[in-house]
C-alpha cells in the first residue's frame, strides 16, 4: 500500500504517541484534555484514525460534532491537520529527475505518471521495454523513501547514497547510525548544504513505523 493504512492506527495507540512525540507549538493543544476528548470520539464508535479522518473531512461535521461533544473547533481541526500528515502525498514522476523525456513517454503509455502510479505498477511489475531494470529498481527505491512523511527528493537521494534505499531500511536502522553516515558522507562528498539533525531524522521515522515495508 503506497499511503499509511490509517485502520491500522487505533485510538489508543494514537493517543499514546500524541504524547510521546515533540508537537509543533500549534498542534500542543492537542494534549489538553486528551484522555476526555478521545474518550468522547470512542463513544461515539471511532476506533481508529480512518474513521475520525473520514469524519473530520468536512468542516460541517467538525462544527457539528464540535457542539455535540463540546469539543473546541480549533482542537477538531488542528486534530485533522496531524492525521493529514499521515497521509502520503504523489507527485509527479517527472519531478524525481531519474527519467529521460523519451522513458517518460513509455511510463505515460503505461498510465504512469506519478510516485503513486508508479510505486503501485512496479511493486507487482519490475521491468518494462525501453527503461533499463537498474534505472527502473533506483526509481522505485527512492519513490519508496518518499513515501516518509518529511523525506524530500534531495533527502531521499542522500539517503540511498548512505544505504538507507527503502522504508524498510530506515526502519531498521537507528537513527544515530543514519546521521553518522550521514554527516560523514557530506564531509567526503559534499552531499547537501542543508543541516540535518537527529530530531529530523526521528521525525520522519514516527511516518516511516506506519507505512507498509514491500520492498
Amino acid at each position: 500500500m503506497y499511503s499509511t493504512d490509517l485502520t491500522k492506527i487505533k485510538l489508543d495507540e494514537f493517543v499514546k504517541h500524541l504524547r510521546s512525540i515533540q508537537l509543533l507549538p500549534s498542534q500542543k493543544v492537542l494534549l489538553n484534555d486528551i484522555d476526555l476528548n478521545f474518550k468522547k470520539l470512542a463513544e461515539m464508535g471511532m476506533s481508529n484514525l480512518a474513521e475520525i479522518h473520514k469524519l473530520l473531512k468536512n468542516k460541517t461535521n467538525q462544527s457539528i460534532l464540535s457542539q455535540k461533544l463540546d469539543i473546541a473547533p480549533e482542537y477538531l481541526n488542528i486534530l485533522q491537520r496531524v492525521i493529514n500528515s499521515y497521509e502520503v502525498k504523489s507527485m509527479s514522476i517527472d519531478k524525481i529527475g531519474v527519467f529521460t523525456e523519451t522513458e517518460l513517454n513509455i511510463l505515460k503509455n503505461k498510465k504512469i505518471s506519478t510516485t503513486q502510479n508508479y510505486y503501485e505498477y512496479f511493486i507487482k511489475n519490475p521491468s518494462v521495454d525501453g527503461i533499463s531494470t537498474n534505472k527502473l529498481k533506483y526509481a522505485l527505491q527512492i519513490i519508496d523513501l518518499l513515501r516518509i512523511n518529511g523525506v524530500g527528493i534531495e533527502y531521499a537521494r542522500i539517503l540511498y547514497e548512505i544505504g538507507i534505499k527503502s522504508v524498510a531500511d530506515y526502519k531498521n536502522t537507528k537513527s544515530e547510525a543514519i546521521l553518522e553516515q550521514f554527516k560523514d558522507a557530506n564531509v567526503k562528498k559534499k552531499l547537501t548544504k542543508s543541516n540535518l539533525g537527529f530530531n529530523d531524522i526521528e521525525y520522519c521515522r514516527r511516518f516511516c513505523d506506519k507505512l507498509d515495508c514491500e520492498i
